[in-house]
């Protein structure tokens, strides 16, 4: 029996918010910046459930409401929250020359994860291990969480391990993106720096920005609550149709959330940023209850395998985009930045851009971020589809 008993609903969800909030919290201070958030509060759980501290999510014997709850109302919540800011007539209309090169980034993802595949093998699951990978390296945390729920692998040993793989890959990539335009032998690769993307537009100085505000805060929630629950409605009839197994109420919720974002772009542009600070923290209370489900033994056991698996894909992706950059004349701060969008999502992209002064390419870098957003869960489904 652990310490925190499943009845104690309030102290154990107080003890998952707190996790959550430590996460958030630790990706702002230097000495946790450059380990993912999302690794802080799973570890953390996951220690306290291996301690007896808290129970454990993956016990088959025990009925704990806290988690149901959050198993089955935060991820459908927090996908329509977090997608209602995926205008694509935007992102297609002001990506630019970003936008084909994160297409061409994503397409090297999907054939890397075929190489992968076919030179490491992660078990039975690899399939599936397969589909969560390309998903959030094709767009990040987001399609990795709804993908793996969508395939009922989220509390696979495999999931965990690479969630932890995929912060240290991840980072040590951006890492290595920044160095790129200083190695001399690859400029032949690239067509010359685009002067022009050194300029701030006058769209990005005029913007208008919405704070979060209560009124925001309940409409956000009422758009996410209607989606969700017309998802559910639908998702057993297109289950029985195709005969599936996987869990078709996130996918329907998806495609719900991102119609309605290209319906609805003007009615929605003020409800983005409150929408999605609610959607990331509803991620993050979610992967709390995951971490308690995970055993880091399991998850050390498998690590080396998945790390492989991400190499190898990481390495078919940057070779890829740098050999097709001449042909679609792309320069060298295109590709990484739309390589960035690829492998860590908007969050990352847009600072880059500005880090390296190209100062034109931070909004199409967010824009296209989300583009991973809307394509990458679908990507990852059927990766998995077809490799299992």
């Amino acid at each position: 029996m652990s310490l925190i008993t499943p009845e104690n609903h309030l102290v154990l969800f107080a003890v998952i918010v707190a996790a959550a909030a430590l996460g958030i919290w630790s990706e702002h201070k230097k000495w946790l910046g450059n380990i993912s958030g999302i690794l802080v509060t799973m570890i953390l759980m996951s220690i306290l459930s291996m301690t007896g501290i808290v129970p454990v999510a993956s016990n088959p014997k025990l009925k704990i409401e806290v988690y149901d709850l959050i198993f089955n109302y935060f991820i459908p919540l927090s996908i329509p929250l977090m997608l209602m800011g995926s205008n694509v007539m935007r992102i297609i209309r002001e990506g630019g020359k970003l936008l084909v090169a994160f297409l061409i980034g994503a397409l090297g993802v999907v054939l890397g994860s075929f190489v992968a595949f076919y030179f490491i093998d992660l078990g039975a699951d690899s399939g599936n291990a397969a589909g969560v990978i390309t998903a959030t390296l094709i767009g990040g945390s987001m399609n990795f969480i709804a993908t793996g729920e969508i395939l009922n692998f989220s509390t696979h040993p495999l999931f965990s391990a690479t969630i932890a793989v995929d912060n240290f890959a991840a980072n040590a990539y951006i890492l290595m993106l920044f160095a790129i335009p200083s190695f001399k032998f690859l400029a032949r690769f690239f067509m010359k720096p685009k002067i022009e993307n050194l300029e701030t537009t006058a769209n990005n100085q005029n913007e208008e920005s919405y704070p979060i505000t209560i009124e925001r805060i309940a409409l956000s929630m009422l758009i996410a609550a209607v989606i969700a629950g017309v998802g559910s409605l639908i998702s057993p009839a297109i289950q029985y149709l195709f005969s599936s197994k996987m869990s078709m109420n996130i996918l329907i919720v998806t495609v719900l959330s991102v119609l309605i974002a290209n319906i609805l772009p003007k009615k929605l542009k003020k409800l983005e940023d409150t929408a999605f600070a609610i959607g990331l923290w509803m991620m993050y209370i979610f992967l709390a209850a995951i971490g308690a489900s995970t055993n880091l033994s399991d998850m050390l056991h498998v690590g080396p395998a998945v790390l492989g698996f991400y190499i190898i894909i990481l390495f078919f992706h940057l070779i890829f985009m740098v050999s097709l950059a001449r042909i679609f004349k792309l320069d060298v701060y295109e590709v990484i930045i739309a390589s960035a969008a690829n492998i860590m999502g908007p969050s990352v992209a847009a600072p880059m851009a500005a880090s390296l002064g190209q100062k034109k390419l931070i909004t199409p870098g967010i824009l296209v971020g989300i583009l991973g957003y809307v394509i990458g869960t679908f990507i990852g489904v059927s990766i998995a589809v077809m490799l299992s």
